[in-house]
């Protein structure tokens, strides 16, 4: 099997910013349903790197508690919210 390394360095923000880039062709497509009461993500692979890269700073940085992001479909401002996401309080850097 081939390996595949990524490697993913950005610019930390303040606490209480988050900012992240999408693709210059803005081709990522994101949305989210309820199916059978389970929440479903459906994403192409653009727009997992856009979300993996969200999430890598939202886990690298020093956010607060209940720090939250709220992202729209396609990660387009235009469009309607389709997610939050959320620090977990208890993993905050206040209670580390």
């Amino acid at each position: 099997m081939a390996k595949e390394k990524f490697i993913y360095e950005f610019e930390r923000n303040r606490p209480d910013q988050l900012s992240f880039e999408c693709s210059l062709e803005e081709d990522e497509k994101m949305q989210t349903t309820i199916e059978d009461g389970v929440p479903f993500l459906y994403l192409n692979r653009r727009a997992m790197i856009t979300l993996a890269q969200l999430l890598i700073k939202l886990a690298k940085g020093d956010y607060s508690e209940q720090f939250h992001v709220h992202l729209r479909k396609d990660f387009n401002d235009g469009l309607p919210e389709c997610l939050t996401v959320l620090l977990d309080p208890d993993d905050a850097p206040a209670s580390r």
